[in-house]
């Protein structure tokens, strides 16, 4: 059961909290309030629809948003990948975490950095990575936290299959037009992309044929059986387009057939995406329509859905009822503070993403955190006419993995252009905000241009006007592409708490639940893949859930906001 809050907020400010609807009581209005407006807010407030509808009430949802607009989101510049492991293919975890901190970002493995000072040096970092630490000690919590995290991760392919096929036909235009690409199992004998299943190409590793054997272990463990290692030559008839990296990375052997080098693989395993740039703002939009308006008291229409931008919300009142129960009953938005209404039923959901450290400065408890830097690079490459035809079926979603390097992958036909977005490796960057101009940036993004060069060197080609087919590209050649407008450069930031692990449920306030919040945060490089199975985990405090019960016990066992390296987090 979930209480209190409602207000009305100045309209110059951005938020309208509450007020009367014409043809309702003000018992019977519910208020649904997001901070933050990336992918794990939408989601959740696209479940809080959903069940209103089931349950007939009637509701009004306000998102938060402190950036002034989608565009500035971290998951808009993203370029995600479905996978059920997308949240521990990047940023390290345990002891491997302890060892990475100590090497610098470019070298392999590496998440160090050098050039910005203070990164180490706050209290933010000295108590994340001591809390690190610590965490890395107890192999046997980590181990079965990872567990916990793949089969959330497997239900979260679940979920988003079932969000395209339960949506109607409006909602699965969208999903078509941001190029959704499912993560699940097939059952079709004749190996197919986008389905369900993808390439994944595995270069310049030492030992790539047992790195991708790993991979295909876990996946068959979570239930993908058809994961599969893949020679040169079956690369090449599933995706042609792939044809120039598997010549450079393979030799004939004595039969005439294609083998790797030492050093390369191929797997075909469960992965999808989806384009968020274009996904976010159609969804809004289509949010905002489905949801309608309603009639104030004073006969004013207003929408009962809203995404309010440069909304940073900056304190929050608390008090207890009369039950003795914790409930926030205030809220100051952009400095100005706001009372609450206590007669409506309410619920806060924090959702902070990239905004690092929120549930502390807000007053509520937070695991030890810390900002890490992640680039992405897009490239939007105009084709000439006469090889308009020959690309037009053109759609690749893949990862691209080098040592210590993931590159989620998206690359596809759009307005006689090839476009080509590359996002992945993270650098530790403590409580600073990373800039593009620095050298995490700049050498990031131009390890992910030789990278789709390696794989793609015909729209390299295109795009330079010179052959680049085994060729290494500069730093010129980037800031060429750059000042062309050809390619967009982008570093941002994720939070991520010591262990890895999302934080999903209860807020805390001076050690006591807030009956009327809790929190879908934390995910860091999985925000996108986990957004559905962490609002349903985060969700199962209040309501029933989908995912299995012994699972919900786990994920918010694991992920308790007020957990350290030294409790279970169970209260």
């Amino acid at each position: 059961m979930t209480y209190a809050l409602c207000s009305i907020i100045k309209f110059q400010l951005f938020i309208l909290i509450i007020t009367s609807f014409s043809h309702l009581s003000f018992s019977s209005q519910k208020v649904f309030v997001v901070l933050g407006g990336g992918i794990v807010g939408a989601v959740e407030a696209y479940n809080a629809l959903r069940d209103a509808d089931l349950k007939k009430d009637d509701l009004r949802i306000i998102i938060c948003e402190q950036n002034s607009k989608v565009a500035d989101t971290t998951s808009y510049s993203l370029f995600p990948s479905l996978t059920p492991d997308e949240i521990l293919s990047v940023v390290p975890r345990g002891n491997e975490l302890v060892s990475r901190l100590r090497t610098l970002f470019s070298e392999p493995s590496g998440i160090r950095v050098d050039d910005v000072p203070g990164i180490s040096d706050s209290e933010t970092s000295k108590f994340f990575i001591s809390e690190v630490e610590r965490y890395s000690a107890d192999q046997e919590g980590h181990e079965q936290r990872t567990k916990a995290l793949l089969e959330l991760g497997k239900e979260s392919m679940d979920l988003w299959q079932k969000f395209y096929d339960s949506a109607d036909p409006e909602l699965k235009k969208i999903l078509i037009e941001s190029n959704f690409n499912p993560c699940r199992e097939i059952s079709e004998e004749k190996l197919a992309l986008r389905k369900g299943y993808r390439i994944d190409l595995i270069y310049s590793i030492p030992n790539a044929k047992q790195r991708a054997l790993n991979m295909q272990r876990d996946y068959q463990a979570l239930g993908y059986k058809r994961c599969a290692l893949l020679s040169p030559d079956e690369v090449v008839r599933l995706d042609p387009y792939l044809a120039n990296f598997c010549k450079q990375h393979s030799q004939l052997n004595s039969t005439g057939e294609r083998e790797w080098s030492s050093d390369t693989a191929a797997l075909f395993r469960p992965g999808g995406c989806i384009d968020t740039r274009i996904f976010l703002p159609k969804f809004y939009e289509y949010m905002r329509k489905k949801m309608g308006v309603f009639v104030n008291q004073r006969g004013e229409k207003k929408e009962r859905f809203e995404l309010k931008f440069g909304a940073k919300v900056t304190s929050l009142q608390f008090d207890k009822n009369s039950c003795g129960e914790m409930i926030i009953t205030g809220i100051s938005i952009n400095g100005e503070r706001f009372e609450l209404d206590s007669d409506r039923a309410c619920e806060f959901v924090f959702c902070p993403g990239e905004s690092v450290g929120t549930l502390k400065q807000l007053g509520l408890s937070e695991p030890a955190y810390a900002r890490f830097a992640g680039a992405s690079l897009t490239l939007f490459v105009d084709l000439p006419k006469e090889k308009i035809d020959q690309y037009r079926d053109f759609n690749h979603c893949m990862e691209v993995h080098q040592e210590g390097v993931v590159l989620a992958w998206q690359a596809r036909f759009i307005e006689n252009r090839i476009c080509i977005g590359v996002a992945g490796t993270k650098a530790f960057y403590g409580d600073k905000k990373p800039t593009k101009e620095e050298a995490f940036a700049r050498n990031r993004n131009l390890l992910q241009l030789n990278m789709i060069n390696d794989v793609l060197p015909d729209f390299i080609s295109i795009a330079m006007n010179r052959d680049t087919f085994g060729k290494k590209l500069t730093e010129e050649d980037l800031f060429f592409l750059e000042s062309r407008g050809i390619a967009h450069r982008w570093v941002g930031t994720r939070a991520v708490a010591y262990d890895g692990f999302p934080s999903v449920g209860h807020v805390y306030h001076e050690n006591c639940k807030v009956i009327n919040a809790r929190c879908t945060t934390h995910l860091g490089s999985g925000g996108v893949s986990f957004c559905h199975g962490a609002a349903a985990a985060s969700r199962s405090i209040f309501d029933d859930s989908v995912l299995p019960p012994d699972l919900i016990k786990r994920i918010t066992r694991f992920g308790d906001s007020s957990r350290s390296a030294c409790t279970t987090g169970l209260h």
